[in-house]
């Protein structure tokens, strides 16, 4: 399996060279927002095809600005990338603008960057820049390793540092792991995460930022000053620095306990209908919050776990809080108020959260042939205590013999406990 990275170096660019730097990302720009304008066939269409652009536009941008030929393609080929997601959108029915370009970076490749060791060489409005890296230890634990491949790069610049940043993407082919144990795992409010294996990452921290947040937010926004709108932007900054974090600590242990349970892969939910969970009078943007950070802790999993060869999968989670992990039972009565999950057909009693994680990471396994990954043979379900094996996942209630398991509620666990 293919993991990519992105790797965010500081670049120390010579005074003399700088304004080389701004006067390229802004004629790139120039070349990305000619692109979108002059973009449309005589039926008022996109253009989405590259070599249609080209013969569009390349002529012309190679003579209104002062762009390598290198470069005037990659600003173009990232107009129509943007063309192509507007379109998809509007195919949703979703109403979505024209795109436009005024973010300060520009798109680079193998022809118009030279990655070195400890200075990378860029193509400009003015000949070659080279800048000396600013490496700090995780800059270096990729670039110097040498199992990836420098592959591109985009320069950005930060106008609150004052400073030039080069995102280099590195790409590197790693075997996938051995086996067939999955690891569930579900997501909720409570607890943001809960695994098969029992091991809780508990979300009233998260919570707690979030709602504080979102009360200052309300506060600033009621007052409706310029000096509010500025701590308004602060605020956005350090509120997602606070879920990141929050969140990349989170993942973090999930892939340690599938590393750990020597599991192959991890089922997620499908997150799809992840608004249902929410209360019905939550604010909207409270909402969206909560949506936009299980997104994001879904791709952190996946991130970290690529690097060791572990494929996570979304399923279905219909009815996952309400299903017996036991015998397959389904009833909205099963779960109480309180998430406590009590089986009215067998007498099952276990958090109601642990529960629907084992439910989780059971749909994956029961996935018919053709749908369910390729390596997923006679499967094991990762538990608090042992595994459970299936043999049948075409009936995986009737199939299967459960591990023995306290029935006392789990204690949560701390991250990284």
């Amino acid at each position: 399996m293919e993991v990519t990275r992105t790797v965010p170096v500081k670049l120390d660019v010579p005074g003399e060279r700088r304004d080389d730097l701004h006067q390229t990302i802004e004629q790139f720009n120039t070349a990305a927002n000619y692109t979108i304008d002059h973009g449309s066939d005589d039926n008022g269409d996109l253009i989405l095809n590259k070599s249609t652009i080209h013969d569009e536009v390349y002529h012309d941008l190679r003579d209104e600005t002062d762009l390598p030929a290198n470069l005037v393609v990659r600003a173009y080929s990232k107009a129509v990338e943007a063309m192509k997601s507007t379109v998809a959108e509007w195919e949703k029915g979703n109403n979505r603008p024209l795109p436009s370009f005024d973010e300060p970076s520009a798109v680079y490749d193998k022809r118009t960057l030279t990655i070195n060791d400890e200075y990378a060489t860029l193509s400009t409005v003015n000949g070659r820049v080279k800048a000396d890296f600013v490496l700090g230890e995780y800059q270096r634990s990729y670039l110097n390793d040498d199992d990836y491949e420098k592959r591109m790069g985009t320069l950005h610049y930060r106008p609150d540092e004052d400073a030039f940043y080069l995102h280099i993407v590195i790409q590197k082919e790693v075997d996938q792991r051995d086996g067939d144990r999955v690891l569930g795992v579900d997501l909720n409010l409570k607890n943001v995460a809960v695994t098969s294996t029992g091991r809780f990452f508990d979300g009233g921290e998260l919570l707690w930022g979030q709602n504080h947040y979102f009360r200052v937010r309300w506060s600033l926004q009621d007052k409706g000053t310029r000096s509010a709108r500025q701590a308004l932007r602060r605020l956005s900054g350090r509120e997602n620095r606070f879920v990141l974090n929050r969140l990349h600590t989170i993942s973090r242990g999930i892939v340690e306990e599938a590393l750990q349970h020597d599991c192959s892969y991890i089922a997620v939910e499908n997150l799809t209908h992840i608004r249902d969970r929410m209360d019905a009078h939550d604010d909207q943007l409270k909402r969206q919050m909560h949506n936009w950070a299980f997104r994001e802790l879904q791709e952190q999993i996946a991130y970290k776990a690529a690097e060791y060869g572990i494929q996570v999968e979304s399923v279905n989670p219909a009815f996952s809080s309400q299903t017996c992990s036991k015998c397959g039972h389904q009833s909205s009565t099963n779960r109480d108020s309180d998430g406590w999950f009590g089986c009215n057909e067998c007498g099952y009693e276990v958090d109601g959260d642990y529960n629907a994680a084992k439910n989780v990471g059971l749909r994956l396994l029961a996935l018919p042939e053709g749908k369910r990954p390729s390596g997923l043979g006679n499967s094991q379900l990762a538990l608090k205590s042992g595994t459970l094996n299936v043999s049948d996942v075409s009936n995986v209630h009737s199939s299967i013999e459960f591990e023995r398991e306290s029935t006392d509620k789990p204690t949560p666990s701390g991250v990284g406990s």
